[in-house]
């Protein structure tokens, strides 16, 4: 079970599940036009059908198949050629993100479909008898020039697409809102009902379940896990979403009851802990901020320096944020119907997410005042709005990147104007002075 949902989950991620799909239903359309040409005399009286001799049809199908392939080509030298991009621009990290593309992976499938099909068509009329150059009705090389006309037409509309993608701005924006839905998902306001009190008190002798595949955790199903393992059992879940297990590293430790029998244990939590060769944003937040941390840092590096970038991300990050500050933690202990226990590690803490989101972008950007300033600002607004929400005692990690960067500004030997102004923000928070 658990190596199917890793196979569907590497043919969801790939740019060969759904061009595949298109091709095949191009080679079915094929088969299908063919047949009614061959079978269907009520085709010769269609009025939108092209009217082509077979030598016609012929040269119509094969410039349709040469030209597609060719743009074939020039699709596949884009997607290579922006992925190349966004790696060494933005983020190896960053990359994921351009071959999950869905409008991407259809036009790839649409040109590679097209000249599956075309060649189709080809081939069956190249084993028709040509009695005669009469003008006939042709479903096939009808559809044929319409498959060729959309591809053109699609292949302009990728490359327009690709270029919008891949600006920096498209790719933050894109990396933000993944991040700010997996922030929803995991510190819903809901997550409290799902907690149940209490501590883990072992009894009896320990079984270890240790991972069979090197992977990403991407997703630990405590629901399943809880309603699967024997009744009475309780496990402690040795992982986190987000990190990298080897083979033979410990997923889970499990105490099982009295008299229940082990051996379907292993199975139903490897089946609960899902693992992949790629990490992902989809539930884990820290991946997200992650990404845009890297962007920024690239962005502040001596060989690009952008801090228009980096004040960009820095933006960005205050929705994912707001989220993780505002929300209820993620619960810890849950229970089954029949008095499983699961027990998960220590997630990050609110804190931990702002210091990852801050710190090294401001030692990054010690020597750019817009960047210092950007960050006072967002944490500013940050703190405003956990005041009015009540929540102000978990601003602290906040404060503290704040007053960090307030130092590094009065170290960083700005021009008094400079200065002032991220003294003015700085002002927000109650920490420095208006004046330098």
């Amino acid at each position: 079970m658990g190596s199917l949902r890793y196979a569907v989950q590497r043919l969801r991620e790939s740019l060969f599940l759904v061009p595949t799909a298109v091709i095949v239903l191009c080679i079915g359309a094929a088969v299908g036009a063919r047949y009614l040409d061959r079978e269907v005399e009520a085709v010769a009286d269609f009025p939108l059908l092209l009217s082509v001799s077979l030598s016609g049809g012929r040269s119509i199908a094969t410039a349709v198949a040469g030209a597609t392939i060719t743009v074939a080509a020039v699709v596949f030298s884009i997607t290579a050629l922006s992925s190349q991009i966004a790696s060494s621009q933005y983020s190896p990290r960053a990359v994921a993100g351009f071959f999950e593309n869905r409008f991407q992976q259809l036009v790839i499938g649409l040109v590679v479909g097209t000249f599956a099909y075309s060649l189709l068509v080809v081939a069956g009329l190249a084993g028709t008898v040509e009695s005669d150059q009469s003008l006939q009705r042709s479903v096939s090389v009808t559809l044929a020039v319409v498959l060729g006309i959309g591809s053109g037409v699609a292949i302009v509309a990728y490359i327009d697409h690709s270029l919008r993608r891949m600006r920096v701005s498209a790719v933050v924006r894109r990396i933000a809102e993944a991040t700010a839905e997996a922030v929803r998902r995991e510190y819903r306001k809901e997550a409290a009902a799902d907690k149940a009190d209490g501590r883990l008190q072992p009894e009896g002798k320990p079984v270890h379940v240790h991972a069979v595949r090197l992977g990403w955790v991407r997703f630990i199903d405590v629901p399943v896990l809880a309603r699967t393992v024997p009744p009475g059992t309780a496990i402690r879940v040795e992982v986190r979403t987000g990190e990298l297990v080897a083979v033979g590293d410990l997923l889970a430790t499990a105490w099982l009851a009295p008299g229940e029998d082990g051996r379907t244990l292993a199975v139903a939590v490897r089946r609960a802990i899902f693992t992949a060769r790629d990490r992902s944003v989809d539930r884990d937040p820290a991946f997200g901020i992650r990404q845009l941390v890297d962007i920024a840092l690239r962005a502040l590096s001596p060989g690009i320096n952008d801090p228009t970038t980096a004040v960009d991300v820095i933006q960005h990050l205050k929705v994912p944020l707001r989220g993780i500050l505002t929300g209820d933690l993620p619960g810890r202990v849950y229970s089954g119907l029949d008095h499983q226990r699961v027990f998960l590690p220590e997630a990050p803490s609110r804190s931990d997410h702002v210091h990852a989101a801050f710190s090294e972008i401001r030692l990054a950007g010690v020597q750019q005042p817009a960047v210092l300033r950007t960050l006072l600002e967002v944490a500013a607004d940050l703190v405003t709005e956990l005041k009015d929400s009540d929540l102000e005692g978990r601003g602290t990690a906040l404060m503290e990147e704040a007053g960090l960067a307030v130092a590094a500004a009065r170290g960083a030997g700005f021009a008094e104007p400079d200065l002032k102004r991220i003294l003015d923000v700085a002002g927000r928070l109650g920490l420095g002075e208006s004046e330098a």
